[in-house]
């Protein structure tokens, strides 16, 4: 049978239980063509379909509603909204943002234009806050965009303080302190119960929240430099430092002298913020207190010896105008003198009497 012959059969086939089943094929199996031309952005596909988006307000949530905060939101919606319109939320855990970043952000956004929609949430008085995109949203007004697309979504505070919590955990740049924040404030807000609960919410370990968390036992003075330099140390640094502060419970100061000194030196090793703390609070030894000259004078007080004491020696000047062998004889003289007053330990006499 030849393959024309095959295919004819086959046709005959399909067509024949389509009929049964009541089905009646319109034509020919075919292909659907591959799309041609350049794809689309979102931006070009919004501008395409234009009339569909509209500013609707979302329907809104009963009050009676007892959905939890990870409910699913109701009725959300893409539009363009002005840049100068989007507000940071209130629950955002960053406090601080890369500008280098944000500007390789906004080249990119210039060069492909906007990968997803930012999602936001419009508030009474006409503003929409943010739940995610606080970074995005920089980058746009970086380059002078005066709209972006978002989703806008309806939620109450509760549900809007946890989905931004949540959509930050997985973005650029946290460090352990803001994760440690977020962490913290679903804890501390009731969104979660405990620390296993954190980690269900955030899609982490349970681990994870306790390492960050670890933070928050730090000494006050360290907490509040990293409320200005967030990054400036790991949860792993916190372990360290909590032991020095465990071993030198009266050190906190210099403690705190040591991580301030990473706000400069980022790349300070573990070992070496400990040597830094060590070295401040080891007794020094005091050094020997040198003496000063003794000033021996003539008949008329004009200076004629200097004495000088220095551990086991002394030190004489002698002036100008003296007779210096003279002296030499003097002084031998008298040290003869003084010698004869005295008795040396018997050890130092043995050794004396062998040389």
């Amino acid at each position: 049978m030849s393959k024309r012959e095959s295919e004819a059969a086959f046709q005959a086939s399909l067509a024949a239980r389509l009929k049964e089943a009541g089905t009646a094929p319109t034509g020919g199996m075919h292909m659907t063509s591959a799309p041609t031309g350049q794809s689309k952005s979102l931006d070009q596909l919004m501008e395409d379909n234009a009339p569909r988006v509209l500013d609707v307000p979302a329907p809104p949530q009963p009050a009676s509603s007892s959905a939890s905060p990870a409910s699913v939101v109701h009725d959300s919606i893409i539009e363009r909204i002005a840049v100068q319109l989007v507000v940071d939320s209130p629950w955002q855990p960053r406090t601080r943002y890369d500008e280098t970043e944000l500007q390789a952000l906004g080249q990119a956004m210039k060069d492909r234009g906007q990968d997803e929609p930012m999602k936001v949430r419009k508030l009474a008085n006409g503003q929409y806050e943010l739940i995610s995109g606080h970074r995005r949203i920089r980058a746009a007004r970086l380059i002078g965009w005066p709209t972006i697309a978002a989703t806008t979504v309806q939620m109450d505070d509760k549900q809007a303080e946890l989905a931004t919590l949540v959509s930050n955990e997985t973005h650029v740049g946290l460090s352990d302190y803001e994760r440690a924040k977020a962490y913290k404030q679903a804890l501390d807000h009731d969104l979660a119960t405990d620390q296993k609960e954190v980690g269900r919410l955030f899609s982490c370990s349970q681990s994870r929240v306790s390492q960050c968390l670890t933070l928050y036992k730090l000494p006050e003075p360290i907490l509040q430099l990293l409320d200005k330099y967030p990054d400036l140390i790991a949860y792993r640094h916190a372990r360290a430092i909590l032991k020095l502060v465990s071993e030198f419970p009266a050190g906190e100061e210099a403690i705190v002298a040591a991580v301030e000194s990473m706000i400069d030196h980022p790349d300070l090793e573990l070992d070496e913020l400990r040597s830094l703390v060590e070295k401040a609070l080891t007794p020094k030894r005091p050094r020997p207190k040198a003496l000063e000259p003794r000033v021996i004078g003539d008949k008329n007080g004009s200076t004629v010896f200097s004495v000088k004491l220095h551990e086991r020696q002394i030190v004489i000047n002698i002036k100008d105008g003296v007779d210096v062998e003279m002296a030499g004889k003097r002084t031998m003289a008298a040290l003869r003198e003084f010698a004869q007053m005295i008795e040396l330990p018997e050890k130092e006499k043995s050794l004396k009497t062998k040389t």
